[in-house]
């Protein structure tokens, strides 16, 4: 019976541990990651219970790592294959009896063989959202407030439990925070303030979400600046309005526009890194320099796109770089993929001019005279990070 679970279940969660945990590449790829997967069996004995539910477990994560990724189109694959596609598991609240076993898993999943396997099944597949480090920045009576109590803005980001549209994981606040960055410093987009809370955070994107509760209309305005760090200096930028329903709490209003930026986010994600392996082409395109620095840039840029397929140097001099670009998709989404890595293609077929994006004004790490002053109170040590989804 389960109110007579004993040290059995100690032995089978450090024998679990010892040889399932991931590889630290895999560890450090959370967007092949499945949280969350909540297995209950009973069978014959324990160790068939457990077994049973770890191969039940990984085939229910590959299927949500599919609803994700694919539209919920699944390949056919058997168990056995699915086993290969897994490059570890955790397991937490594990529970055994003589005949039960219950426990939640998380599985990590190969991201080049699944890639792999979509590709070969001809399946379109969306590349699984970077996740992102969130620094909900939050306007009130001309002050804006970062890690300062009361700050509901954070507050709503760190309940917001996500579905896998936008990973974010909410910094825990604690001085090591406060001293990389504060309000002033995000809202300005301090280039060495953004790249110090990135390093903490397994060096993710980061998110400046500012936001601002308005009374007439009642609303909640975002404007939300999204940067990467290999390109720290041009954002990302989408603003987005929520407006209040009749008797809505702030509180509540907040909760939705924390989904409203998400899903936005998430929809501009999704048109810029969808791969589809039924369609694509070929264009040729011009590079108008001849440093060696910015093809280097460009080519960098090009690897990190799922729809490109391979990127061919054609001809070099001082004046220009000629390359070919073989991708898969239509010529909308490649545009919208190029815009999402600060590359602008203009032009047409045949002459296409492919430029790396122009860098925004550089930008003070110190706030105009009417912005609100740097956080200076400290957080709450016992306030945890939000996981990842």
């Amino acid at each position: 019976m389960l109110d007579r679970w004993l040290g059995f279940a100690g032995c089978v969660a450090l024998l679990i541990v010892l040889v399932a945990a991931p590889p630290a590449s895999a560890a450090e790829d959370d967007s092949f990651t499945v949280s969350g997967v909540h297995e209950d069996v009973t069978a014959a004995s324990a160790l068939a219970a457990r077994d049973q539910a770890q191969a039940e477990g990984q085939q229910h994560a590959f299927a949500t790592l599919m609803s994700r990724i694919a539209n919920g189109k699944t390949p056919h694959v058997g168990a056995a294959r699915i086993t290969d596609l897994v490059a570890g598991f955790e397991v937490a609240n594990e529970r055994t009896s003589s005949v039960r076993y219950v426990a939640d898993y998380t599985f990590h999943f190969k991201p080049g063989a699944i890639r792999r396997l979509l590709q070969d099944s001809s399946l379109a597949y969306v590349e699984p959202a970077k996740p992102v480090v969130v620094l909900p920045v939050y306007s009130e009576d001309g002050r804006a407030v970062l890690w300062d109590d009361p700050n509901p803005w954070r507050d709503a980001w760190a309940a917001h439990v996500s579905e896998g549209a936008l990973p974010v994981v909410i910094p825990v606040g604690d001085l090591p925070d406060v001293s990389i960055i504060d309000a002033p410093k995000a809202i300005a987009g301090d280039t060495a303030a953004l790249k110090g809370i990135s390093a903490r955070y397994h060096n993710d994107d980061v998110l400046v979400a500012q936001g601002k509760l308005v009374a007439e209309p009642h609303r909640f305005d975002v404007t939300a600046a999204r940067y990467s760090m290999a390109n720290p200096e041009t954002p990302r930028t989408v603003t987005v309005t929520t407006a209040a329903k009749p008797d809505e709490s702030d509180n509540a209003l907040m909760a939705r526009a924390v989904a409203s930026t998400i899903a936005q986010l998430g929809q501009s994600w999704k048109a810029a890194n969808t791969f589809d392996p039924n369609s694509g082409g070929t264009l040729n395109a011009v590079v108008p320099s001849g440093a060696l620095s910015d093809w280097i840039a460009v080519r960098n840029r090009l690897r990190g796109i799922p729809a490109v397929r391979s990127t061919e140097l054609i001809s070099f001099d001082r004046a220009r770089i000629h390359i070919a670009i073989r991708y898969a998709g239509d010529l909308d989404r490649l545009r919208a993929a190029l815009r999402e890595h600060s590359l602008d293609l203009t032009g047409s077929d045949p002459d296409w001019n492919l430029a790396l994006a122009a860098a925004a004004p550089a930008k003070e790490s110190t706030p105009p005279a009417d912005s609100a002053p740097p956080d200076r109170a400290a957080p709450d040590p016992l306030r945890q990070a939000a996981p990842h989804p």
